[in-house]
């Protein structure tokens, strides 16, 4: 009887721990793929452009199912005002997929004797699917400034990128599909 209570005890934690471990061990994150970036609006069904968008890093999960990405994204084509050594990034990812995607990066200014600042890069917003296989990136519109001194994204006319998508109707597609929760209920056209 010992030996069957051992036994059954032995199952149980090695289950357990291939549960916490195939859960909250980070996965790695490696998306080399051809997408879409697009406006919003059905004014501008011709404003599609194909680009490559490179994502890697690692996802990580918490036991209270907090989700949290630190990695690289670059998208062919998108100048980032960034110093390249300061381009990593480190997202928390809502319970919706949602994160802000914002560098914050220093500069050295030699004309006042190496005096440093800070600065933040807001790019825009991700929003992934459960396994981190499909994207769809909010653009920012830097050229647009708000009120409050924020840089704006709009459903009515904002630019996108969607990957792995190869036309925008696709791409729309996905975004509606992975941007459920977050859009609660609108659909973007």
């Amino acid at each position: 009887m010992k030996r069957l209570i051992l036994l059954f005890t032995v199952i149980i934690l090695t289950t357990l721990s291939v549960v916490i471990v195939a859960n909250f061990y980070p996965k790695e994150v490696k998306i080399n793929a051809q997408g879409i970036k697009y406006r919003l609006g059905t004014e501008h069904d011709e404003s599609e452009k194909l680009v490559n968008v490179n994502i890697e890093g690692k996802l990580y999960k918490k036991i209270s199912g907090e989700r949290r990405f630190e990695g690289t994204i670059d998208i062919e084509g998108e100048e980032i005002p960034v110093p390249k050594d300061q381009r990593k990034l480190n997202i928390p990812i809502t319970n919706d997929g949602w994160g802000a995607i914002s560098y914050p990066y220093f500069t050295y200014r030699k004309e006042d004797n190496g005096v440093a600042s800070t600065n933040i890069y807001q790019y825009g917003s991700l929003v992934i699917n459960n396994d981190f296989s499909k994207v769809t990136i909010l653009v920012s519109d830097q050229n647009q400034i708000k009120g409050n001194g924020g840089i704006s994204w709009s459903e009515e006319d904002g630019q996108m990128i969607t990957v792995p998508a190869s036309s925008r109707a696709e791409a729309i597609h996905i975004s509606n599909e992975i941007m459920e929760l977050f859009l609660k209920g609108l659909k973007l056209k």
